[in-house]
């Protein structure tokens, strides 16, 4: 039995449509015969082929998906799934709404480090169900449903492919509990979405706070994963107590957990190694680790710089940091800013030109959690170098920028024609000013062409965590090929 507890204490949901998915295990995926489930699927959804859409940029990205642990096991009824606005049988075709989904999971033994992997369950039951595609995380999601797929599907049979995905995923979860909310004008719309949300924030911050309590010093060994193999051959992300995958669904702690529970799994211990460059974040093992992770395309990774040797990029990030050469300074950007940049092009246009797993100087996708660790991108300055970012997002890092500096990070309403920038810049007397411009005038960096070398790195090779210089014999072997 469930204590009936209100999920959401400021705000007062419509009534929904319950109903009770049948909890024995051995039928976690029974009834879904008709849909093809697995990898294969990731990914496959484009422009003109969706039905119905939920999130995204049509609602200003306010839609979100958000599992918790709760205390006890009375608080959660398993396989009980509760519907609030109108299935996907009842929407005209190319609907697009915003929406939540509230899971709640309960387990004897389940661990509040798990939280984030459990997470993951949920949404790789999106990734994984054929007709259905994904983009973002937390509080950015944009999720659609095909056309083909949909005389097949409902809200109700993804959320069963969640809770199995999710058991299956981790079996020390044996509660799940899920609520839907799909909201049209008459549930509530975008308000009660964001109403909601307000509510949930608070949960995340919570659990995000946990990842200011190390550092990447502390530590032995790092994680990487390769779920977005799937979209983004040659990529792998770095994951760090400083470095948040770029979709923001997992810290170094979960990342931590889902290693030992599966180390065979999509996410793979890193041994740092030697510190090769400490202000840059580069270590001998990942080099090594990431060198082997990108099918021998990568050889340098600078874990603190956009613009020399950055990480490599898929193309789930909510947000990117790019390099701007007419001010030579760095810019930030979200996926839910729908406006120019500084380069003269939006973030889907951004997003596009860099994802698929490059080595792009100049360009490095992070989640806004990677953009409050005090290491963001140290190697080229940190704040010291960032020179714009729109408006919404510097609110809500604002108490992770120097005072010092934060009136001086122009936004939107500031500049974004770099020759206003820099006008901005000067006038505000930006640090970049006098210490990275040459008599009062920014001097553009050349910046090598994705996936090839700067001109002052020596052909080389790294061997257990030093460096190796070639001198010219028949066998040797460049860093890039």
């Amino acid at each position: 039995m469930s204590t009936e507890k209100p999920w959401y204490t400021t705000v007062k949901l419509p009534p929904g449509k319950f109903h009770q998915l049948d909890t024995d295990l051995d039928k976690l995926f029974a009834g879904l015969e008709d849909v093809g489930i697995g990898p294969r699927y990731v990914g496959e959804i484009r422009k003109g082929q969706w039905y119905a859409e939920l999130g995204g940029p049509k609602h200003e990205y306010k839609s979100y998906i958000f599992v918790e642990v709760a205390k006890n096991s009375e608080e959660v009824v398993d396989g009980r799934v509760e519907i609030i606005g109108p299935e996907l049988d009842e929407l005209a075709p190319e609907t697009s709404l915003p929406f939540a989904a509230h899971i709640k999971t309960w387990g004897p033994q389940l661990p509040d480090d798990l939280l984030e992997f459990v997470e993951r369950g949920a949404v790789m039951g999106f990734l994984f169900t054929e007709g259905w595609g994904l983009v973002g995380a937390r509080t950015n999601m944009w999720l659609r449903v095909s056309k083909e797929v949909k005389p097949r599907m409902s809200w109700l049979k993804m959320a069963q492919i969640m809770r199995a995905n999710m058991i299956s995923l981790c079996p020390l979860v044996e509660k799940v509990e899920i609520k839907w909310v799909v909201a049209t004008p008459e549930v509530g719309g975008k308000d009660l979405v964001s109403k909601m949300l307000d509510e949930v924030l608070p949960k995340w911050e919570a659990i995000d706070a946990r990842t200011k309590q190390i550092g990447d010093e502390d530590v032995d060994n790092f994680y990487g994963c390769t779920i977005c193999k799937m979209i983004a051959p040659n990529h792998a992300c770095i994951v760090t107590p400083s470095l948040i995958p770029y979709c923001g669904v997992m810290s170094y702690f979960t990342a931590k957990a889902m290693y030992a529970v599966d180390p065979y799994g999509y996410v793979f211990e890193i041994p740092a190694g030697d510190i090769i460059d400490l202000l840059s974040g580069r270590y001998s093992g990942v080099d090594e680790a990431i060198w082997e992770r990108s099918d021998h395309r990568h050889r340098i990774f600078h874990l603190y710089s956009v613009i020399k040797y950055p990480t490599t990029n898929c193309g789930c990030f909510e947000a990117t940091a790019f390099y701007i050469p007419q001010v030579d300074g760095i810019g930030i950007t979200a996926r839910r800013y729908f406006g120019n940049t500084p380069l003269g092009i939006p973030f889907s246009k951004i997003a596009g030109l860099m994802s698929g797993g490059v080595q792009n100087h100049g360009f490095k996708g992070c989640s806004i959690q990677t953009v409050r660790q005090p290491l963001f991108l140290q190697g080229d300055g940190g704040w010291r170098r960032i020179v714009w970012m729109p408006k919404d997002v510097k609110l809500e890092v604002a108490d992770c920028i120097p005072e010092q500096v934060y009136d001086k990070i122009a936004t939107e309403e500031d500049a974004v024609d770099p020759a206003n920038l820099e006008v901005w810049l000067r006038e505000k007397k930006h640090p970049i000013v006098e210490e990275y411009w040459k008599d009062g005038k920014p001097v553009p960096m050349k910046i090598p062409l994705p996936n090839q070398p700067w001109e002052d790195e020596p052909w080389g090779e790294i061997e257990h965590g030093k460096r190796k210089n070639f001198a010219g014999s028949s066998n040797e072997i460049p860093f890039y090929q």
